[in-house]
């Protein structure tokens, strides 16, 4: 086999494999079969198999375990906070859908009326909801808005993006945020909102979100599920 076939041949494999793996043949956490079983099924060397899971696994779609094998990987998130969610999981071959659990408004005790900049025990709408990838449980998080800001938002935002909710709705845009993470362990909560074990890593985000003018809009905690490769989080508005 010349290097011109054999190079034109891995590609084939690679992209028959990429179809599989988008398609559902093999899913997150599978095996994929042993570069002998390949080489058969493709008619082709272990050394055009091995090409073909190492650009899989340089595009972060496999791992290869040495002694175990190779197994379909979950695909990193890039959070690119520009756009709303749902248009970040959109980006990234994802369906996006949420859950609200819980609107009300609260009092703003210590230290949230810190956080807000408003006066204690004033009035704050809160949202809880879960953040789904492909039907999975992404995260979960509550979100604190001033009534003075957004006043009625939990009885009219219902899914969307809840930035550009606010913007056209309310005339508010913000402007930058600032975020504080943190790695815990998974408690009750998180076990019964995103089904990972109690005590399973997890990531912790803590969000303040400002207007142009420096005015406090948002802010948000919330809960990451820790068996995802990576984040990437860029934050532009």
């Amino acid at each position: 086999m010349t290097k011109r076939s054999q190079s034109s041949l891995y590609f084939t494999i690679k992209e028959q494999l990429l179809k599989q793996i988008q398609t559902g043949v093999y899913e997150v956490g599978q095996r994929l079969p042993t570069e002998a079983e390949l080489g058969e099924l493709f008619n082709a060397s272990r050394t055009t198999i091995r090409m073909a899971l190492s650009e899989l696994e340089t595009e972060g779609l496999v791992e290869r375990l040495q002694g175990k094998g190779t197994f379909i990987k979950r695909k990193e998130l890039q959070l690119i906070q520009s756009r709303s969610f749902a248009e970040d999981i959109l980006m990234n071959g994802q369906e996006p859908t949420s859950k609200i659990l819980e609107a009300k408004v609260v009092p703003a005790e210590y230290p949230l009326q810190e956080h807000l900049g408003i006066p204690e025990l004033s009035p704050v709408n809160q949202l809880m909801r879960v953040r789904f990838a492909d039907g999975e449980p992404l995260l979960y998080e509550r979100t604190f808005i001033p009534w003075s800001l957004a006043p009625g938002l939990i009885n009219d935002y219902t899914d969307g993006s809840l930035f550009a909710f606010l913007e056209s709705k309310y005339g508010l845009k913000v402007h930058r945020s600032v975020e504080q993470l943190k790695p815990v362990l998974a408690d009750r909560q998180a076990r019964k909102l995103l089904g990972v074990k109690e005590g399973a890593p997890c990531l912790q985000v803590r969000t303040i979100t400002y207007l142009a003018d420096e005015t406090p809009v948002e802010y948000s905690y919330g809960i990451f599920r820790g068996d995802y490769p990576s984040y990437t989080i860029e934050r532009k508005f």
